[in-house]
């Protein structure tokens, strides 16, 4: 009996310890959540050795920057809050296992609901396939064409709302 009552608090305990931080996304070895501070999330990010490019009360979008890895993750602060995070699962020589990477992460992360909508960009220099998977707090972007004669393909994971 003590160790089925230590089992429910203990798995009380990891209810409300993953509740903490709501909707998360991990960034290299960087953790950041929707409603994060800005301070907070720039502290971790640095810490786990990315480039984090602090504009000081501004709500214009932050590109962190793995150098290692050569990658880069999109970071969106209003009232320096996190609403928008995102990071691109595709790997240079095949598109498919990025796409199975990027949805099996969707999926782990409790994504059931979702829907699935094509936006099409046409323009005399852009020419671009998006298809959006929309989960609410989280989501994928799949984009290939290009912009400016220079290809531009992606398989992101994000979430929140670029606004």
């Amino acid at each position: 009996m003590k160790s089925l009552i230590s089992l429910v608090a203990l798995c009380t305990f990891s209810a409300f310890a993953q509740s903490n931080h709501g909707i998360s996304l991990q960034l290299g070895s960087a953790t950041v959540w929707l409603g994060m501070d800005k301070a907070t999330a720039k502290q971790n990010i640095e810490a786990s050795g990315l480039i984090f490019p602090d504009k000081p009360n501004s709500d214009s979008p932050v590109i962190a920057v793995d150098v290692q890895t050569k990658r880069i993750y999109t970071l969106k602060f209003v009232n320096n809050k996190l609403v928008y995070a995102d990071r691109n699962w595709l790997h240079e020589s095949d598109g498919l296992p990025s796409v199975m990477d990027a949805l099996t992460a969707l999926i782990d992360q409790g994504a059931t609901k979702c829907t699935i909508s094509h936006a099409p960009m046409a323009s005399p220099d852009t020419k671009m396939n998006r298809v959006f998977i929309d989960c609410g707090e989280r989501g994928i972007l799949l984009t290939y064409g290009s912009v400016e004669g220079m290809t531009n393909n992606t398989v992101s994971e994000m979430i929140g709302h670029y606004r």
